[in-house]
């Protein structure tokens, strides 16, 4: 029965701490996603800006013959911003795949946790299940023991009289 209550103990202590680390998973991960929404926030928006300005600008110097010296200038700022599109493009890009990539290992280990959980959960309940048994085993010998003993105890007391009443005794030849 000592090995069964340590047994418990320790699975409810693992219990304990698997809960404590998937609350705290639970929380790292709201704090990412809620990173990841702000910043995907702030490229989406820098990203529109930049495709606004690339607009104007080649609308401005595609209307007017008047500005075909400064059009080298203008496509060099044209030039720039498209890379600046293309390195928020890329960011954005990346940054979804980071976070699908977190949300699904996150996914992964909390399923993981849950299966860990039940089955840590079942062996408590059972082998609780086994202890009371045994106590309630244990608790059942020792009555039938102390019956037993009482029973022989009867039996001795009784035996005993028997043979006060039953065996002859000589008798004493004095006068």
């Amino acid at each position: 029965t000592q090995q069964l209550t340590d047994d418990v103990a320790a699975l409810q202590k693992a219990l304990a701490e698997l809960t404590s680390s998937q609350a705290s998973m639970d929380k790292i991960r709201l704090e990412e996603h809620e990173v990841f929404v702000n910043n995907k926030a702030d490229n989406e928006q820098g990203l529109e800006g930049v495709k606004m300005a690339l607009k104007i600008l080649r609308d401005y110097y595609a209307k007017d013959a008047d500005h075909e010296a400064a059009s080298g200038a203008g496509n060099g700022i044209i030039g720039m911003l498209e890379v600046v599109e293309s390195d928020l493009t890329k960011s954005l890009a990346e940054m979804g795949i980071e976070e699908q990539t977190a949300q699904t290992e996150y996914d992964r280990q909390t399923q993981e946790n849950k299966i860990n959980k039940a089955t840590k959960e079942q062996s408590v309940k059972y082998k609780t299940k086994e202890l009371k048994s045994l106590a309630v085993r244990t608790s059942e010998a020792k009555s039938d023991l102390e019956a037993e003993h009482a029973e022989r105890a009867a039996v001795q007391d009784y035996s005993a009289k028997l043979d006060n009443t039953c065996v002859a005794k000589p008798e004493t030849y004095e006068e």
